[in-house]
């Protein structure tokens, strides 16, 4: 009997051991989630042995067209700009250069502040409130980590003409919308002028970022009605992101102006190059969606349709029909057409239209099909 009391005793014990670590830990989590500036500068200036300090609200005060954007993220951010900070845990932490493979950055954080970058409410001091986490803050302008900050670089660089250093996840992202043809039923300007389905030419001043994520992996989440079909690659993280980047990139209202930019703004020429001459390896890359010897001119024909090589291995989309017999089926002139306008033939049809494409861009992509030339086999069509 006596034993009995000392194991229930004994298991008492281990339970408030057990509770009090829980509460110890769930304290500690409060202690981080509910630190103030004032701890964070505290603990900043005890981790880099600084003994004289003042405590007190940092400010960048950012002038862009119209108004002064106010930025008080590195009161928590306090060791942004120090390099001694590297390695630091949270918001003490040094932030990286933002130009890869450079001694000093051309971005101070001392005079552009964070929010340009980072958006989230660059008034608060508050965790949640400053991160745009509160209930009432625009879903546009939730805050952006990691690669995806790289979609407001085009507040104060242009998009036009060339790459941007430090922007490679939002290069990648330009690169797939033109590859994944995108550009052949949504608008943006400069980029196209399709008129299938909505303008995403705001696409990043209207939406945020998740928003925008989520409509590219599951087209209905956010519109029921939707038509836009669920393609192969929407389960690569990657490339959702890296495309969500560059749609949230779009936004017409623009904080810099070439007045206004602390880091200058240039907005290159726009050059446009077409093919030319039509040949079967203009008219491959343009079914697979890449350039072409320079050529700005994309397809992206293989999103949404297969085919067969010589040995009946098939590769492409699903959406779409199958184009391995499309010239030996319909000819040459029907197939033109049905790029050009796919409703000439079928009337539902949500292919997009690609009026744009000249005719040796035509006649192009109309030689490639032609050297589609596998024959099934007769034991092959018994079985079908």
């Amino acid at each position: 009997m006596f034993k009995d009391y000392q194991i229930l005793l004994g298991l008492v014990v281990i339970g408030f051991i057990v509770t009090a670590l829980s509460v110890l830990k769930s304290a500690d989590i409060i202690m981080v989630e509910d630190a103030t500036y004032r701890d964070w500068q505290h603990a900043y200036y005890e981790a880099i042995g600084e003994d004289e300090y003042e405590i007190e609200v940092k400010q960048v005060n950012l002038e862009t067209e119209g108004i002064t954007m106010v930025d008080r993220c590195q009161s928590c951010h306090i060791g942004a700009s120090n390099p001694e900070a590297m390695g630091f845990e949270g918001p003490l932490a040094f932030h990286p250069p933002i130009v890869p493979g450079v001694d000093k950055d051309p971005h101070d954080f001392n005079k552009m502040g964070c929010a340009i970058c980072h958006d989230g409410n660059s008034r608060a001091l508050d965790l949640h409130d400053a991160h745009g986490e509160l209930h009432g803050w625009p879903s546009s302008l939730t805050l952006l980590t990691g690669k995806s900050a790289q979609a407001n670089c085009f507040r104060c660089h242009a998009q036009e003409g060339g790459t941007l250093a430090g922007a490679a996840h939002f290069e990648k992202g330009r690169e797939l919308y033109l590859e994944k043809a995108c550009w052949g039923c949504h608008a943006i300007e400069g980029v196209s002028n399709a008129k299938q389905a909505p303008n995403l030419t705001n696409s990043g001043g209207k939406f945020g970022y998740d928003y925008l994520y989520e409509s590219i992996q599951y087209p209905k989440a956010n519109d029921e009605n939707s038509k836009m079909p669920k393609f192969d690659w929407v389960y690569d993280d990657e490339t959702v992101s890296a495309l969500t980047t560059y749609l949230k990139a779009q936004q017409v209202k623009k904080i810099r102006t070439e007045k206004y930019a602390p880091l200058g703004y240039q907005k290159p020429k726009s050059i446009e190059n077409r093919i030319t001459q039509p040949s079967v390896d203009a008219g491959r890359a343009l079914f697979a969606g890449v350039s072409y010897m320079g050529s700005t001119s994309r397809g992206g024909c293989i999103n949404c349709h297969a085919w067969r090589n010589s040995d009946g291995d098939i590769a492409g989309g699903h959406i779409g029909p199958e184009l391995t017999w499309s010239i030996r089926n319909r000819g040459t002139e029907y197939v033109r057409d049905h790029i050009v306008n796919s409703r000439m033939h079928a009337p539902d049809s949500i292919m997009p239209s690609f009026r744009q494409y000249n005719d040796a861009e035509l006649d192009s992509l109309v030689l490639y099909l032609s050297t589609f030339d596998y024959k099934l086999d007769s034991n092959a069509m018994e079985s079908m």
